[in-house]
């Protein structure tokens, strides 16, 4: 009877034996010998449970003294006359766990075309002189596939004891076998790797022109490898043997990379050495690794050289010294601004968005006002994106004296910085006499003014006259709004409402009233439809038109009604319509009877038009067979056909026969090719 040996397994349920295994069982090495057993027959597409269970118990003994007696029955595993996929399945696990122990059983596979790839798998894993040992025996044994396989993972150990073999093989027959014998020995850290390598790459009759660039790569290789290790002298010698001129461009590229980052205090030379260079790849690498390197002096020296570079250099140069967000390259970048060439031009401004200082102000704001397209888009983000303590202050103090023109991009500019201070200078603009300077004054206050601003703005707005009046209500309106709602938002306008001289003022006033919404404008608003001067009446309606929700809806019906002023009535129906349309949690009744009674009050296609594409926007089939009632209309079938199409997406689903008749009508009739297309698309079978 074998030897017990105890193992701590969680299994659920496992065949052994025809006996079950249940959780935390004590299982013997016997019966994972009989899992192995059953596993010799085991074929892929076939059950896994004993290669999960074998699993299962190696997992629970490792770093225990049981996993020997394991890995020797995996041994004997692979020795027998298991099939292929379990062999596999063990040198999956020996790879994991496996010792040098293992290697008397491994090593014999490598020479078996079918089975190198699996022992490999598992070797390569494995510490210790012995596996190595194995692999460079078996180097010799065999051919084709197997034994590139073996170079391979020789190269991925590192062997020195390899370098001689492989060495040799760089002149193999097989180009796969010598292209594989150059790879490994460019992973190999060894003297003797590198100067078979440094012999390859000097002799040119010494290797297949097909693998030059494979010696090539692998020396680079090494020297990258030398300078990780501290050894810089040794791999700038092998840099610079492959950056001379005639190396294949890659190689060239990879070796500058390798010179510039292992340069030192010599950094700005080699830098500027290959900016020199006529070579626009070259320099492209260049500068592509200053970002890597971020140094003061280096990034100096960098851009010094912007004006001997093409364009495309130029422009990739800029954004790399942006992106090193060191100021010392500014003074290049302004006078790349200079550029003749709108990309590299475009680039420094945007460099300068990043680099600048309160200094570059006047260049950025000069050149936005000189400019357009994309040179003016720079510019103007680019004082916007400015940085520093001093930036705003200094924005503001040049607008007193600045030309119109850059009065104006200096006003944006304090609106897209939202410079809060700038409130004071800004409401002084408003007044100016220069028109644009006025207008963007009055935008950019609606960014900037706070409620605490809204008497002020109020004054403005009632002091302005034409399309200035009413700019201003609209930035009154966006200041109040930044109260809010439930902290009485119109409450400075109504306060100011008793106080207007004229007509015009308090229906000024009136109008930002209704843009607002606030309820406890309503009260003013509803008296103003019964005010004895139409033109305040005119303001009431046109103010309860403009309102953001619903509420006021039942008072412009009733004007829509009763009004003898024809311009009321039909000022009042649009409104109602309008509101009716807006979002709100009535029922889908309620608002199909509003646009009804609107259809009702509608005298003119025109307003009837209006309720037809608000009823498009409604959904249920008691909007379709309203909207599909007017299809017959001369005046109205587009508008009726859109809306049939459009309130069909909400019923083609709960409502198909009805949808279909009415679809189909539109498809009939319709002279738009457009609403037939969606029409016909709602029709097909849905999936």
């Amino acid at each position: 009877m074998s030897r017990l040996i105890k193992v701590t397994v969680m299994i659920t349920a496992i065949l052994c034996c025809g006996l079950a295994v249940t959780a935390t069982a004590a299982t013997d090495m016997a019966a994972f010998g009989q899992l192995l057993e059953k596993a010799k027959g085991y074929d892929f597409g076939k059950s896994r449970t004993d290669l999960t269970a074998i699993s299962d118990i190696i997992r629970q003994a490792s770093g225990t003294p049981e996993i020997k007696e394991i890995e020797k029955q995996l041994d004997e595993f692979l020795k027998s006359d298991a099939k292929y996929a379990g062999k596999q399945f063990v040198c999956r696990e020996l790879s994991v766990f496996g010792t040098e122990a293992s290697v008397p059983a491994l090593a014999p596979m490598l020479t078996d075309a079918n089975m190198s790839d699996m022992a490999r798998y598992a070797l390569e894993r494995i510490p210790g002189e012995a596996v190595d040992t194995a692999l460079r025996d078996a180097l010799a044994k065999t051919s084709g596939n197997a034994k590139i396989g073996i170079i391979n993972t020789l190269g991925v150990r590192g062997d020195k004891k390899a370098v001689g073999a492989l060495a040799e093989l760089v002149n193999d027959a097989n180009q796969m076998t010598a292209g594989a014998a150059i790879a490994s020995l460019g992973m190999i850290d060894d003297p003797a790797a590198t100067e078979a390598l440094a012999t390859l790459a000097k002799a040119k009759d010494k290797v297949a022109a097909a693998l030059k660039g494979q010696v090539l790569d692998a020396y680079i290789r090494s020297a990258d490898r030398m300078a990780a290790k501290g050894q810089k002298d040794a791999a700038t010698a092998i840099y610079e043997q492959l950056y001379a001129e005639g190396q294949p461009a890659m190689i060239r590229a990879a070796a500058l990379k390798g010179l510039i980052m292992n340069a030192g205090d010599k950094t700005s030379e080699v830098m500027v050495e290959a900016l020199k260079s006529n070579d626009k790849q070259m320099q492209t690498i260049a500068i592509g690794l200053l970002r890597d390197i971020a140094k003061p002096d280096v990034i100096k020296a960098a851009a010094e050289q912007m004006g001997n570079l093409a364009a495309a250099q130029q422009v990739q140069l800029l954004a790399a010294v942006s992106d090193c967000k060191d100021n010392v390259a500014l003074p290049a970048v302004l006078a790349a601004v200079k550029s003749t060439d709108s990309g590299v031009k475009v680039a420094a401004l945007n460099a300068i968005g990043t680099l600048g200082d309160a200094t570059t102000i006047d260049v950025l704001v000069q050149t936005a006002v000189a400019s357009k397209g994309a040179e003016q888009k720079a510019a103007q983000e680019s004082l916007y994106r400015l940085k520093g303590a001093d930036i705003d202050d200094t924005i503001l103090k040049k607008i007193d004296g600045a030309e119109p023109k850059a009065k104006v991009e200096l006003i944006r500019s304090c609106d897209q910085r939202v410079i809060a201070a700038s409130a004071p200078a800004l409401m002084k603009l408003v007044k100016d006499d220069d028109g644009q300077v006025r207008a963007e004054a009055i935008k950019a206050l609606r960014g900037v003014a706070r409620p605490g601003d809204i008497p002020a703005l109020i004054e403005l707005q009632l002091a302005a006259a034409g399309n200035d009046r009413g700019e201003m209500e609209k930035t009154v309106v966006a200041v109040a709004r930044k109260i809010p709602a439930d902290k009485n938002p119109a409450e400075k306008v109504l306060a100011a409402l008793p106080n207007a001289k004229d007509l015009d003022a308090k229906s000024s006033l009136m109008s930002v009233l209704g843009k607002l919404g606030d309820p406890a404008a309503l009260p003013v608003l509803r008296e103003a439809l019964g005010d004895k001067d139409d033109k305040i009446k005119d303001a009431g309606v046109r103010a309860l038109s403009d309102w953001p929700t619903a509420m006021p809806a039942a008072d412009l019906l009733k004007v829509a009604k009763e009004s003898q002023n024809p311009v009321h009535k039909t000022l009042a129906l649009r409104g109602y319509v309008r509101l009716t349309g807006l979002e709100s949690d009535r029922p889908a009744a309620e608002t199909i009877k509003m646009y009804q009674e609107a259809m009702s009050l509608a005298k003119e296609a025109t307003e009837k038009r209006m309720v037809l594409s608000g009823l498009g926007n409604t959904k249920g089939v008691e909007a379709l067979e309203m909207a599909g009632g007017y299809l017959d209309d001369p005046e109205l079938k587009q508008e009726a056909e859109a809306a049939v199409v459009k309130v069909a997406e909400t019923t083609i689903r709960s409502n198909p026969q009805k949808t279909k008749e009415l679809l189909d009508k539109v498809i009939a009739q319709t002279t738009s090719e457009t609403v037939k297309g969606q029409a016909q698309q709602l029709l097909k079978p849905r999936q």
